[in-house]
């Protein structure tokens, strides 16, 4: 138990340096530095980043010699290096962020209802989260899925359901340029922030963004793929959504969902289900759970859906690819 405190207190010290660039100035740096330089070069309060320096070199995030910190390439790949295979840091984020809501637990055990401000950091903590889920599909599941890497290649058009800011469909059109690109979010805000992205990028003749809502997609036969990056667990109308993305496909589509997935109950203590176990328990404040892979098979099946491919790439996140 004493080992969790430790470990709560480790995800907030690696959120804190992200959000401040500190482990991003100690990475880029190529000699160790000073609270007193790291402070200059973020543009922060010495004293703040001094006592943060202390707390990361106590968690072993960071080393220390002679008053000066660097950060070791373990934890360069784990918490800055966002490309990397072992990537974490965003999964370290999104725990932080999401714990500054945990006060609308209050309203959910007593009174049985979410609580107004239950999700004021999700769409932020989401952003965060699904990085690495980014960078899984393009260095996992294109090699695993050639036709899928070629159709992008020759030109595509891509729906990305459940947008949030962006991040996925900005990602893949820098790498696939010839195909088109359209994100949909019931979050006006993300949507805005997207747009905002996308401009700065010069992509905004390929890639748009818009308000909407899975349960009232109207397309029909008009895209090659649609994607669905860790939005399942959280819809109600999971198979009406579904079938609306299968008609938003053109025959011979692909259907790529990205999902956390629990294991059988079995193995509920094993490392990754420890860990979806308790993210279930923050799920309850978005009146959502994860699903198992067999209920996933099963809502894909119904929805008309054929050939579905499930690919685990770590920590418990599934990519599952299935065809019209």
């Amino acid at each position: 138990m004493w080992q969790g405190s430790v470990g709560f207190m480790t995800v907030w010290v690696a959120h804190l340096g992200r959000r401040f660039d500190i482990l991003q100035a100690l990475a880029r740096g190529r000699r160790p530095m000073s609270p007193a330089g790291l402070a200059a070069e973020c543009g922060l309060y010495e004293p703040a980043v001094r006592a943060w320096c202390r707390a990361a070199f106590a968690l072993r995030v960071i080393e220390h010699n002679g008053g000066l910190y660097r950060v070791p390439n373990s934890t360069r790949r784990l918490l800055v290096s966002e490309d990397s295979n072992d990537y974490i840091g965003g999964q370290f984020s999104y725990l932080a962020l999401r714990s500054l809501d945990f006060g609308a637990f209050d309203e959910l055990f007593k009174k049985g209802r979410v609580a107004r401000g239950a999700a004021t950091h999700l769409a932020e903590a989401s952003g965060e989260a699904t990085k690495w889920d980014h960078t899984a599909f393009v260095r996992l599941v294109l090699p695993r899925f050639p036709r899928l890497g070629s159709l992008l290649a020759r030109g595509a058009r891509v729906l990305d359901l459940g947008c949030g800011a962006g991040g996925w469909d900005l990602r893949i059109a820098q790498r696939f340029p010839k195909s088109s690109f359209v994100g949909i979010d019931p979050d006006r805000r993300a949507v805005a922030r997207a747009r905002g992205t996308a401009t700065e990028l010069r992509l905004g003749a390929r890639v748009r963004f818009a308000q909407g809502r899975g349960e009232s997609l109207a397309y029909r036969e008009a895209f090659d793929v649609v994607y669905l990056g860790e939005v399942l667990y959280a819809l109600s109308a999971k198979r009406k959504v579904l079938s609306n993305c299968r008609r938003a496909l053109r025959a011979g589509g692909f259907l790529v969902v990205a999902e956390g997935l629990l294991e059988a109950q079995t193995n509920s203590r094993n490392p990754t289900n420890q860990l979806l176990s308790a993210m279930n328990l923050e799920y309850t404040l978005q009146g959502a759970g994860f699903l198992s892979k067999h209920e996933l098979r099963e809502l894909l099946q119904e929805g008309g859906l054929r050939g579905s491919q499930f690919f685990h790439a770590g920590g418990g996140l599934w990519f599952v690819v299935s065809r019209k």
